[in-house]
This record gives C-alpha cells, sequence and structure tokens, in this order.
C-alpha cells in the first residue's frame, strides 16, 4: 500500500500509540493526534476523518472506537475487544507502512497484549522490560514525582495476613505493580491511596471473603 495516500488517527496515549507516532514520524506519513485518553472514539476528531477521504486519501484509525459515520474505505487497525486476535496495532502499522517492526517495536507490541510475562517470553531482559514500562507509565501522563512517591511508598510497605500493604500518595497503581512484579510469586497487593481509592490485586475470592 502506498504510505504517502494514508492519513492516521491516532487512539488514546500509550507506550504502543508513542511508538506508532514515532515511526510515522521517522516515515514522513501524515497523522493527526487529538492526544486522547484511553476509551477514546472517533467522533473526537469531528469531520476530519471524512475530510481526509474527500481529499483522495484513506483514513486510518488506531484503536479509535467507532461511535460516528466513517468513509467506506477507512482502515480500522486495533486488537482489542472485538479485535482481540489481531497482532498487536504496532505490528499492523508496521505491515500497512512495509517496514520491519525493530526490537523496542516488538516489545512494546508484547507489553500492549501481554504486559510483563509476554515481554519475558520474548526473552527480554530485566532492563529491557522496565524501559518498556517506564514509558508506558509516562505516556499514560505519571510524572517523575510520582514515581519516586511510588518507591517511597514500597519502602514502607507491610505485610498483613499474607497481603502486602501499601499507602501512597496518589492512585497511579501501575508505578508499584510493576515494580513488585514476580513471575514467580502469586500476587497479593493492597493499594490505599490518599485520594481515598483503594486497589487489590491478587486472588477474586479474597475481598469477598473478608467481607464476610
Amino acid at each position: 500500500m502506498n504510505k504517502d495516500n494514508l492519513h492516521f488517527f491516532l487512539g488514546g496515549a500509550d507506550a504502543e500509540m508513542a511508538t506508532i507516532k514515532e515511526l510515522l514520524d521517522k516515515q514522513g506519513v501524515a497523522y493527526s493526534d487529538a492526544k486522547l485518553a484511553w476509551g477514546a472514539s472517533t467522533s473526537k476528531y469531528g469531520d476530519e476523518i471524512e475530510k481526509v477521504a474527500k481529499e483522495g486519501k484513506t483514513p486510518v484509525i488506531v484503536e479509535l472506537s467507532v461511535d460516528s459515520p466513517i468513509p467506506l474505505n477507512t482502515i480500522n487497525v486495533d486488537h482489542h475487544n472485538e479485535n482481540a486476535g489481531r497482532p498487536a496495532s504496532i505490528l499492523q502499522v508496521c505491515d500497512l507502512l512495509g517496514v520491519e517492526a525493530t526490537r523496542k517495536m516488538q516489545l512494546v507490541a508484547a507489553n500492549d497484549s501481554g504486559y510483563i510475562p509476554a515481554m519475558m517470553e520474548m526473552g527480554a531482559s530485566k532492563e529491557e522490560i522496565a524501559q518498556i514500562r517506564y514509558l508506558d507509565r509516562a505516556t499514560q501522563g505519571i510524572t517523575p514525582e510520582q514515581e519516586k512517591q511510588a518507591e517511597e511508598a514500597i519502602a514502607g510497605a507491610r505485610e498483613v495476613c499474607g497481603v502486602t500493604v501499601i499507602k501512597m500518595a496518589h492512585s497511579k497503581t501501575a508505578t508499584v505493580t510493576d515494580r513488585l512484579f514476580d513471575p514467580d510469586k502469586p500476587q497479593n497487593l493492597a493499594i490505599f491511596s490518599a485520594d481515598g481509592e483503594v486497589n487489590y490485586f491478587g486472588p477474586e475470592d479474597l475481598p469477598q471473603i473478608a467481607r464476610q
């Protein structure tokens, strides 16, 4: 496919979307980025998708739920929900552009499809995993200060009835769960955030038992 005839519309920000944007910049491919969050939809671009089609180009929507009329020639790049089972979006974009995926792209794809275990299956090093997870968190708006607060919270963790209890200044739980991920140890973690949010990661029946 002629990449000069494509115009991409980017979805919610994360490591995969940032890597796709980086690839499009490098390849000189046209795109629109409304700097959307997860759950982004086509209506956020108004009539821009239709305008691109009328100009003779092929719109490519990337991880955008379709909640508005779109041109018949629109290409839908996604691998979530009803699109589960398709390759990761970054790999689909590489295929459209006729580009071979780099090691970083493959790691980003694995992370987006299967988190840390999927990267480990690729033989990723601890450094590679840490870099990709940091990129994912940063792209989603997690700040260096929040990263530091998470490290401080982990240092003050305590164990109660087999559950690791952490009290943290914010509710960006990935800053904790990423750091404490251990493939050889079942997850059993409760995070209490200063904003009143409480998150539990572990056996699904434990919170139900605790309420009985």
